[in-house]
């Protein structure tokens, strides 16, 4: 049984419950109590009716006369005893007893005993005799209406409880609904992107729906990580694998020198050492990723650390270039170190790879809208307009020929993590044959 039916059918049991709880209270009050006297209540009936009596130009007027109240009926003669209107059964036939006035006395018709009360109306120039009648054994107390309605509305307030239990269930459960299916088309077609982004339903119900959100974008995250690392892997340590291996099937050769076998574990060695720098990157790139590492950020005078970072940068190749600083005193951010200064060591080693001969490379600190940003700039080959985008991808290299001396590709790919870890992001500006400025830019706080 659903959990919908079974709390509607609860609802409905413990409606029920009450109810008859309340109907056994109040009928012991009632054993306790006087039944309303079937003899009297025809006494009213036919009183009420005699107040309302009313003859207007000729003629009685009839629309404030009862005819039928609860079981008591009435009927209306003339003076003379002529029937004017009566509201009497084919069985009830009083006809051959006289009129006795203000007087309760039993009859019997159609083999049953009846109350009769008669009442005369008198107006001066005309007169009217009102008969009631009532069976004897009538019972109106409180017991007798208590059933009746009980009878009458109970059922309906049975349904109408399971009804609107049925559609409240319904409703509470509808997101649960929503994230179960959500939950299988994800595990069915091996896709985290979908989402629940549950708009409407209990507050409970979005929280679980948020949290399960959250879930599944952190799992997307971490395998999109693990899928990119392990196809960059795969495709990057193919070639120093494979180099590696031709190393050693040369050194395995009897007619090979001792200056040859240094030669090939020179080049195996050199091989190990960028495939060991190679999965360090991929490594600090998927944990920023993942976040399965954490980067603390401490306040502290970005200006002043970037200074120092500048100072100990070594190219790996200066090519002549020149290298000038304009550091604006006194930024301080909220920053990890460790993180930052293989920024500006990425940027910086980037902008001499790909700068010209003789040229220069320019580091720039500036605060600028609530933000720190730091540019380095270069005068190099460029960058061309559709190239722009695709810097930012892993191992993409303008110029695949630069390669050679070690790099991966990685840099800039890493320098945008570091960014969003940051609260930041990084941009770049260039043009063929101009150089490249690029931009990292983080929230600056007060010092």
């Amino acid at each position: 049984m659903s959990a919908k039916v079974r709390l509607a059918l609860w609802v409905t049991f413990m409606v029920l419950l009450v109810s008859v709880m309340v109907l056994v209270f109040v009928l012991v009050i009632n054993r306790h109590s006087l039944p309303e006297d079937p003899a009297e209540y025809l006494v009213d009936f036919v009183t009420d009716n005699a107040n309302e009596v009313e003859f207007d130009r000729g003629r009685f007027e009839w629309d404030d006369l009862s005819l039928y109240r609860r079981g008591a009926y009435c009927a209306y003669y003339d003076a003379d005893g002529n029937l004017l209107r009566a509201a009497f059964k084919e069985d009830m036939d009083f006809s051959d007893i006289p009129f006795k006035a203000n007087v309760i006395r039993t009859a019997e018709s159609g083999g049953r005993e009846f109350y009769i009360y008669d009442h005369y109306v008198d107006m001066d120039m005309y007169g009217m005799w009102i008969r009631g009648a009532i069976l004897t054994d009538s019972h109106f107390g409180i017991t007798d209406v208590i059933l009746r309605l009980t009878v009458m509305i109970l059922p309906i307030i049975l349904i109408v409880t399971f009804l609107g239990a049925l559609w409240i269930s319904s409703i509470t459960f509808r997101p649960i609904e929503k994230i179960v299916d959500t939950a299988n088309s994800i595990s069915d077609a091996d896709d985290l992107s979908g989402r629940i982004a549950l708009k409407r339903g209990p507050k409970e119900m979005k929280q679980l729906a948020g949290a399960f959100d959250r879930m599944f974008e952190r799992l997307e995250k971490l395998f999109d990580a693990e899928r990119q690392f392990t196809s960059d892997a795969s495709h990057e340590l193919r070639t120093p694998t494979a180099v590696i291996l031709a190393e050693c099937d040369h050194a395995k050769r009897k007619d090979r020198t001792l200056k040859e076998y240094r030669e090939s574990i020179g080049h195996i060695e050199e091989q190990g050492h960028r495939m060991s720098a190679l999965i360090d990157e991929l490594l600090g790139i998927t944990r920023l990723q993942q976040g399965t590492e954490k980067y603390p950020l401490s306040k502290g005078d970005l200006s002043e650390f970037v200074s120092v970072t500048a100072e100990g940068f070594v190219p790996q190749d200066d090519r002549g270039i020149s290298f000038e600083t304009d550091i604006e005193s006194g930024i301080c951010c909220s920053f990890n170190a460790s993180l930052i200064s293989r920024a500006v060591y990425n940027l910086l080693q980037n902008a001499y790879k790909y700068g010209k001969e003789g040229g220069s490379v320019r580091l720039s600190l500036k605060r600028e809208d609530g933000m720190a940003a730091l540019s380095v700039e270069d005068d190099g080959i460029g960058i061309s307009p559709e190239d722009q985008e695709k810097i930012w991808q892993r191992f993409w290299q303008a110029d695949p020929s630069r390669s050679e001396g070690g790099s991966s590709g990685l840099g800039l790919a890493m320098v945008r993590e570091i960014a969003a870890l940051h609260g930041g992001d990084v941009s770049v500006k260039s043009a063929p044959g101009e150089g490249s400025t690029f931009t990292l830019r983080i929230p600056a706080i007060s010092s």
